[in-house]
This record gives structure tokens, C-alpha cells and sequence, in this order.
């Protein structure tokens, strides 16, 4: 590959990290400065990625987008990552018990990445967890998992001192109530959502554990709050918890000697 060749390949990964590290479209000009490039180069890279659908360009705003290609490819990495592929029967085995819908999501920074989901047949509640999709993690009960493992200077460095968004006025509302949420969920061993993120909406869920005893994710159980009550919640977390324990040994996790529990 000659050194051309390899120079705008660098601009390519460049612009598409640009677009995927900024939360609103871009404008050439913008990325071009971003990127250190010329803005004809820019122009002309984003004219070729956008013929191949990695980015969108957003008339009114004038400015650049990532493309479905770029989600296409992520999610075809998602799903053939061990993680996913080892979690996916588990999730299948609860939905068929249960009939209720599951996730596999992992922590991504302050948010949870959800990177699998299983639903039961026929009509289900409506839900925003996708495969794909971003939820603040201090909103959810797959994110009260993964960091009720976490120790408490790891949580604060997670959030830092900016505010906390809320959706339906449920869930903490500052890094202190957080971190107290944190500890019950820790004692309880699992991590309960009370329509934090849809009204109507609950979740229960238990941390996954890697080889090295780290908590790398999180499975979840989401069902209407209309038909919850302390038997229901009782007996789901006893599902996830297994469930959870089951993925965690398949990873690698070994419980004895490891100060943890698996769920």
C-alpha cells in the first residue's frame, strides 16, 4: 500500500471518529479543522463515504452525520463478540421460561450499550431498548448492576460532578442518591428499575462477571409495572440471577475465592 493510500485511509477513520465523537451533525468546515485536513479533502471523503452510506448529510442543518452503514458495521461486531454470542442462548433459555423480554447490555462510560435482546412471541410492551441503543446508565437497571460492582471512587469518576438527566422523574437525581441506590442493589444482588426510563415500564437485572472477576455486563428482565408485586419481583430475580451466573461461568468466572457473587 503506497503512502497515499494510507494517508487517506487515516482521513477516513478520522472523519468517521469525528462524527461519532460529536453528539450533533457537523459541518465540513468543522470536521475538516477536527481533522487537520483541507477542507476540499474533507469534502470530497465525505462525498465517497456518503455514496456509501457511512455518513448523511442533513440539509437543513448543513452539516454531517454518521451513516446506517457505520451502525451496520458496529452491530455486525456486537453480535460476534464472544460476550454476545455466549449470551445469547442464556437470554433465549429466560424468555422461553418467562416470557417476559431480556437484555445483555454492557457499561459505556456514563451510559449502558444494549447488545442483545430477546422477546417473547406475540404482542409485548413497547420499549426503547434495542440492539444499539444508549440508556443513561444511572437510569437503568442493567446500569445499577455493572456498577454496584464498582467501588465508589470508580463510580465517581464514571459521572464526575456535571447533573444527572432524568426521563420520567423516577431514578436518582445526584451522585450521593446514586451511590446509595448503588448499595442496596449491591446487598439485595440484584438491580431494580421502577419505570426510570419508560412509564409503565420495570426492569430487574444482575451483573456478569469476566475470568478476571470484573463485571463486564449485565442481564435484564423488563415487564409491566401493572402486574409487579414482591412475589413477581422475587422470582425474577431468581431467573436473571441465575442467568447472569450461568453467562459469568461461561466467561470464565470463577466464584470461589473471588469475593464476589455472580449475582
Amino acid at each position: 500500500m503506497s503512502s497515499s493510500q494510507v494517508k487517506s485511509a487515516t482521513r477516513v477513520l478520522d472523519v468517521l471518529e469525528t462524527l461519532a465523537g460529536n453528539a450533533q451533525p457537523t459541518p465540513t468546515m468543522a470536521i475538516a479543522r477536527e481533522c487537520g485536513i483541507p477542507k476540499s479533502s474533507a469534502h470530497h471523503l465525505l462525498n465517497v463515504l456518503q455514496e456509501r452510506h457511512y455518513v448523511v448529510y442533513y440539509e437543513r442543518e448543513h452539516a454531517w452525520g454518521l451513516g446506517v452503514k457505520t451502525f451496520e458495521v458496529g452491530s455486525t461486531y456486537l453480535r460476534r463478540t464472544p460476550l454476545q454470542r455466549l449470551g445469547r442462548p442464556v437470554l433465549e433459555e429466560v424468555c422461553a421460561e418467562i416470557e417476559e423480554t431480556c437484555h445483555l447490555a454492557i457499561l459505556h462510560g456514563a451510559d449502558v450499550l444494549y447488545l442483545d435482546k430477546e422477546q417473547p412471541d406475540g404482542q409485548g410492551p413497547s420499549l426503547v431498548t434495542d440492539i444499539g441503543v444508549r440508556l443513561p446508565a444511572h437510569l437503568t437497571a442493567v446500569g445499577w448492576a455493572i456498577l454496584s460492582q464498582l467501588s465508589e471512587a470508580q463510580v465517581r469518576a464514571v459521572f464526575g460532578a456535571g447533573p444527572m438527566v432524568n426521563r420520567t422523574g423516577a431514578g436518582p437525581d445526584d451522585l450521593d442518591s446514586l451511590l446509595a441506590d448503588l448499595g442496596d442493589t449491591r446487598q439485595r444482588g440484584y438491580a431494580f428499575d421502577d419505570q426510570m426510563v419508560t412509564p409503565g415500564i420495570c426492569c430487574i437485572a444482575a451483573p456478569v462477571f469476566s475470568h478476571e472477576n470484573l463485571p463486564v455486563a449485565a442481564i435484564g428482565i423488563s415487564y409491566l409495572a401493572a402486574k409487579s408485586d414482591d412475589l413477581l419481583v422475587s422470582g425474577y430475580s431468581k431467573v436473571v440471577a441465575g442467568a447472569a451466573q450461568e453467562l459469568s461461568v461461561k466467561l470464565g468466572w470463577q466464584q470461589q475465592g473471588s469475593g464476589r457473587t455472580a449475582a
